[in-house]
């Protein structure tokens, strides 16, 4: 029997928009959103034009909004969210996903959001996560806890907790040059699947 393993991005792949800003509006309200995104502009703008790392930036905002918020508040504040992000899902690729579910195949969502978040809604649908880890010091938040699970990083942090030699087929799902090098490892890449015509 054959053994297969899917590998799914989260943000843009299987939904339609990036889930960290969705999560900050939902925690922290749209009033203190926007005037974080108004002080850090310059960062978010040198980020997107790939002058600014991206973890550093992510690093700066989630700490502005969410530093020294309780775990307890912000992990129920996730589980509180998981309706909402999955109506910001693309129906094909939840389809997809859990296609490979029933098949019996070995599913990851390998993501750069935050487990905190992504957590959750991974949970709902029977799926282990690989994600950036969320920083906590005396169950307060810190930032990022660990590498932020991007580019190079995705792909170790799937072979840290798989044996990719265990499968006769990997199919990998991505939409962005973030999720090129484990687009790069699978028999069976699909680059940004799930938009229709």
């Amino acid at each position: 029997m054959s053994r297969e393993l899917a590998l799914f991005d989260f943000d843009g792949t299987l939904t339609t928009r990036d889930t960290m800003f969705v999560y900050l509006r939902h925690v922290a309200g749209p009033v203190r959103l926007f005037a974080a995104i108004a002080v850090l502009s310059p960062v978010l703008v040198g980020m997107k034009l790939g002058l600014v790392d991206n973890a550093w930036a992510k690093q700066l905002l989630l700490r502005l909004l969410l530093g020294g918020r309780s775990r307890s508040d912000l992990e129920s504040a996730a589980t509180a969210l998981v309706p909402t992000l999955d109506a910001l899902c693309r129906p094909e690729g939840i389809e997809r996903l859990h296609w490979h579910l029933h098949q019996g195949h070995t599913v990851r969502i390998v993501s750069a959001s935050l487990d905190l978040w992504v957590g959750p809604w991974a949970a709902a649908h029977g799926v282990e996560l690989l994600a950036t880890p969320a920083g906590w010091r005396e169950e307060r938040f810190t930032g990022l806890g660990g590498v932020n699970c991007n580019h190079e990083e995705k792909v170790r942090r799937i072979d840290a907790a798989l044996d990719r030699g265990d499968f006769d087929v990997v199919h990998a799902y991505g939409d962005t040059s973030g999720d090129r090098p484990m687009l790069a490892i699978a028999d069976r890449p699909h680059f940004q699947p799930f938009r229709g015509a």
